[in-house]
């Protein structure tokens, strides 16, 4: 009779023990699936301002809402969602710049490609990288008048 409740607290301290963990499934140098190194990540926000760069002198008036990462066998997969949330059609030019392991070059600079985004839509840009060798990106996008 005396074990029942020494049985429940033991329950209790086993489901508190697994309970107590990191969260998720991301493995350490990851958020949202994407390579961060050792920057602190906490959130989707901080993932953008880490990954997106605007360049050029007419920064395009969108919204980069999500970046996503997967690896599809030993490339690195990338999705970045784009929000345009004026009345305004926006056309904007972009770019991945790849890196390796080591933050250097990991492949050929590649060239701006245009994207025309309708007032208050989104559009996914899915990328694959061009090599194995490629573990990091940034996404470079600029404003085109």
């Amino acid at each position: 009779m005396k074990l029942a409740p020494l049985f429940v607290l033991l329950v209790a301290a086993v489901v508190a023990t697994g309970c107590g963990g990191k969260k998720g499934f991301e493995k350490p140098g990851f958020a949202f699936g994407c390579p961060i190194g050792d920057a602190k990540i906490g959130s989707m926000d901080d993932l953008v301002k880490a990954k997106v760069a605007k360049e050029g002198k007419s920064a395009p008036d969108v919204e980069i809402e999500e970046v996503r990462c997967t690896t599809t066998g030993d490339l690195l997969k990338v999705d970045i969602v784009v929000f345009n949330d004026e009345s305004d059609v926006e056309r904007l030019l972009y770019k991945f710049r790849w890196a390796d392991a080591e933050g250097m070059r990991a492949a050929d600079e590649e060239s701006w490609k245009p994207v025309l985004l309708y007032g208050n839509s989104r559009q996914t840009i899915t990328t694959v990288a061009p090599n194995s060798k490629a573990r990091d990106f940034k996404f470079i996008v600029m404003g085109q008048q």
